[in-house]
Order: C-alpha cells, then structure tokens, then sequence
C-alpha cells in the first residue's frame, strides 16, 4: 500500500491521500512518496500527476538488474539495488527514485529493512528535515543504502568469525562437509559486490556539472563524498572476500592437524608392536632348537614382548611424543 510523509522543517506528518497535497508543497517543505512495485494502478496514476516522462513508466515495469540515471530535466530518475534479507540471504532489491525540488518518490521490491530504517530515522530526526531537497534527501537515502551493505558485509564477517571459532574448537563436521558453507558465504560477497560496484556510473552521474538545473554544487559536494563512501565500502567486500580464504585456511589447517594426530596413533601403535612383531617372527621360524621344548617359555616370550611394548610407551610419554 501506497504511503507518504510530508516533512515540514522539524514536523512530519502522514498523508493519507498524496494526490492533495502534491501541488502545493511549500518551499520548506519535501514530500516523500513510497510504492510498491506491485501497485501497478498508482505508479500509473502517479506518472500522469505530475506528468512523467513515458521512459520512467517504462523504467519502472522493467525488469532490467542494472542502475539507472536518467536526467529529465524537471526530475531525476536513479535506480538502484538495496540489500534485503529474504531466507536469510541477503540479496539486492531494485529500488527506483525518482526526485524533483519538492517531492521524492521511491518505487521499492516488497518490504525492504533498509526502507524500514531510513523511515524510522528520518522521522525521529530532531533536525529540520524539510528543510531538505530532492536532492539532498535523495543522498541521504543512498547514504543508508550503503549503511545496509556494510551491515550486510558485517553480518557475513560475523559469521565467519563464528565458524573459524567452531573449527579452532574441533566443534565440526568433515571438512567436505564445512566447505560448502564457505562456498555459500564467497557466492554471498560476490553477489553483494557485484551489485555494490555496479552503482559506480549513476553515483559519477550524480556529480556531473551538467545537473545544475536540477542540482547545485552542494548538492554535487554530498554526491562526491557518497563515491568516496562507496569506494570504502568496495574495499569492505574486498577484505570480506579475503575473509573467506582465511577461513578456508584454518578449516584447511585444523584437518591437516586432525590428520597428523591420526598418523600419530597410527605410528605409535607400529612403533609399540614392531619389536613384538620382530620376536615373534625369530621365534616362528622353522628351525628345532631346544628352547622350544619347554611350553613355559611361551610364555616368557609374550612377557617379553609386553614388556617390550610397555617399555616403549613409557619411553614415548617421557620425550612427550605423545
């Protein structure tokens, strides 16, 4: 359902019905219209209202996965794609904006948190919100968007910190079994990465001197400083990528570490029951001597051999081989 605040220097109230007040919003004043996607009837009722152009209708039904920037001269049009979380991954969701001097509109792919938490912030602000532009509303919305991608990045670092915890610990499975999780999380950064870089274009579109119907140097100033954010945030998804491998490396590391205490066992135990094995071999060959006469020493003969096993065990925990 369609919904809209009106921002009046420090007041903010809610609109019930945008199409009122759309011509008469005051120079101090900013109105703020959030869609959905899926209401069809009102964007189109929209676009007629304040007389879009037909490309922003079609902008708006596309399916296109790119950002957007488009300059209409009364109006500027930017898409772009948001971190969501659905099924516990996140993944981009378009976001179209569409912003005159006076009214921003933002036509969104279902409920998005990042909408939720610019909307909460943005209404118990103690400043004079409507004392904003198009404009600069606009880069205070994009400055959120890349808020959401560092909590997006955050959130897979912190899960990675969890699992390289886990596997420290000897708390896993088989190593088979570890590996796809950390192909999912390196799919995960790269998907987000992607989207995230993709924005490059429409933010340089954003500081072009060419705008300045529409825009100010000021306004230009806040755009620049975004690029520098994104560039931050660009790096942010490097270092979580990176972090992939890390993790890599310690599960790698704690297997050879899970195979070498095998080997150990395993040399230790050849290594108790060799000279056994050796006496025992002498002992079997097919020669009469008369040692073998007498059945006791049968006996002698496995003493020895336990002895021998005892002895080398102790030997081993001495030099702290095992």
């Amino acid at each position: 359902m369609a919904s809209a605040l009106l921002f009046e220097r420090d007041r903010v109230d809610e609109v019930d019905d945008w199409s009122n007040v759309v011509d008469h919003v005051g120079r101090k004043s900013i109105l703020w219209i959030d869609l959905d996607r899926s209401e069809t009837d009102e964007i189109r009722r929209l676009c007629e209202m304040l007389e879009l152009d037909s490309k922003t209708l079609e902008r708006l039904a596309s399916e296109d996965g790119r950002p957007y920037f488009g300059d209409f001269r009364s109006y500027l049009h930017t898409t772009a794609f948001a971190p969501t979380n659905r099924d516990g991954d996140s993944e981009p969701a378009k976001v179209d904006c569409l912003v005159a001097k006076q009214w921003v509109v933002t036509v969104r792919d279902g409920d998005l948190e990042v909408f939720e938490d610019f909307r909460e912030r943005i209404t118990g602000s103690s400043g004079e919100v409507g004392g904003l532009d198009g404009p600069e509303f606009l880069a205070a919305l994009l400055a959120w968007v890349l808020e959401a991608y560092l909590g997006a990045f955050e959130a897979i670092e912190l899960a990675l910190e969890e699992f390289d915890e886990r596997v420290m610990q000897g708390e896993h499975a088989d190593a088979e079994d570890e590996i796809p999780r950390l192909v999912a999380h390196r799919k995960h950064i790269g998907r987000l990465r992607r989207a995230l870089v993709s924005h490059r274009g429409m933010f340089l579109a954003l500081t072009r001197p060419e705008l300045e119907a529409m825009t100010s140097s000021e306004h230009a100033e806040h755009f620049q400083t975004l690029r520098g954010q994104l560039e931050e945030v660009v790096q942010v998804a490097r270092d979580s990528r990176e972090a992939v491998f890390g993790s890599f490396d310690v599960l790698v590391a704690r297997s050879e570490r899970r195979t070498n205490e095998i080997m150990k066992l395993l040399t230790l135990g050849t290594f108790l029951f060799l000279p056994g094995a050796l006496l025992a071999g002498v002992m079997g060959m097919n020669f009469r001597v008369g040692f073998f006469e007498t059945p006791a020493f049968f006996w002698v003969v496995c003493a020895v051999i336990v002895a021998i096993a005892v002895s080398t065990f102790v030997f081993a925990r001495v030099r702290r081989w095992i």
